[in-house]
């Protein structure tokens, strides 16, 4: 049996319920949106800084926000579309600003926009599903863009789902990771998380599968229940996925990973010193639970540390020896990935 990407439900079975009635009486009528209401809104919560400033896969300023959203296809979750006319359930852009925070703030499609901030009002969010249930119109009162033919699946509620207790099982994760060129990407990481014991709110890496030469990846023997999965690659903007599997089931997970615009965190002098992994880390807003040292033949993935999470010397010991390779890389708070350094002993 397959499973599917799992998305936080009540967001979005909200907005399918209102899809359902906008035929209704006076009570479901759809508020007529243009799209300068729309604008607004990215103008507000500062989307437009991010986009392009930090993350240029999506141009969100006036003058070609609405050419980059109708009917264009998402780049971080390939399956769907960013919008689509009159489907708020399938648009990548109303799950995005809509996602319930299931772990850490993190939605089925990634991390809620705008990131590191309170979710933005119900008013507001309600502006971009009407104006999407209207049609998705631009300022000439037109639904523009490219005709979506197949919308994609809008993925299945989370419901009770429990947090994944074991590092293995018998599920199966496989996809594809592919950059802002929507080119695969080979030597890819994608990294199994788990909520570790005493980090509240917080997970741990534990396992880690890496690209082909066709941007595939497997992982094998994942667990049952709910967890994160996050897709890295040198100079890229990571991309997270919470997934849920029973036993036996398998995820089909795609990746599509933005390319860093902000040259920070940069990474050096890595090391393999018997059972301590280390290297030199700069930058601002480093990241304490996203600074890595991956073992690809042994499939596993070890988080580095500093006080304070301060530039310097980052480092962890693990339990036993492993031969390498080892590939290094840091992250930052904004989720972008320093270049991989690897060490072959």
């Amino acid at each position: 049996m397959v499973a599917r990407l799992i998305l936080a439900g009540g967001v979005l079975a909200a907005g399918l319920a209102l899809v359902a009635g906008c035929g209704g009486g006076d009570d479901n009528a759809v508020r007529n949106v243009p799209y300068s209401e729309v604008q607004s809104v990215f103008d507000e919560y500062g989307c437009v800084g991010c986009h392009p400033g930090v993350n240029s896969s999506l141009d969100l300023r006036a003058e070609v926000s609405y050419d980059n959203l109708v009917g264009i296809e998402a780049l971080l979750d390939p399956t769907l579309t960013r919008v689509v006319a009159g489907d708020p359930s399938t648009s990548f852009l109303y799950l995005k600003l809509g996602g319930d925070p299931v772990t850490a703030d993190i939605p089925g499609i990634g991390t809620r926009m705008p990131p590191r901030s309170p979710a933005i009002a119900a008013e507001d969010l309600a502006t971009v599903r009407d104006w999407i249930l209207g049609g998705a119109k631009n300022e000439d009162g037109e639904t523009g863009g490219p005709e979506v033919a197949t919308p994609g699946t809008p993925p299945p509620a989370v419901g009770e789902t429990a947090f994944a207790t074991q590092q293995r099982g018998t599920g199966t994760i496989s996809g594809t990771v592919i950059d802002e060129r929507r080119e695969p990407v080979s030597g890819a990481l994608v990294t199994m998380l788990l909520v570790g014991a005493g980090l509240e709110g917080g997970e741990e890496h534990y396992r880690v599968a890496l690209t082909d030469a066709s941007g595939r990846y497997t992982l094998d023997e994942a667990p049952s229940g709910r967890f994160l999965l996050k897709a890295y690659a040198p100079n890229s903007i990571y991309v997270s996925r919470i997934v849920a599997l029973e036993e036996g089931e398998s995820v089909e997970a795609q990746f599509g990973l933005p390319d860093r615009n902000v040259p920070n965190p940069t990474i050096s002098n890595p090391s393999v010193t018997g059972l301590e992994l280390a290297m030199t880390v700069r930058g601002s807003d480093l990241d304490g639970n996203y600074t890595l040292a991956v073992n690809p033949n042994a499939g596993l993935v070890f988080e580095l540390h500093s006080p304070d999470n301060a530039p310097g010397r980052w480092s962890t010991t693990i339990d036993k020896a492993l031969p390498g390779p080892w590939v290094f890389l840091a992250v930052d708070e904004n989720c972008n990935v320093s270049e991989f350094l690897t060490l072959d002993g």
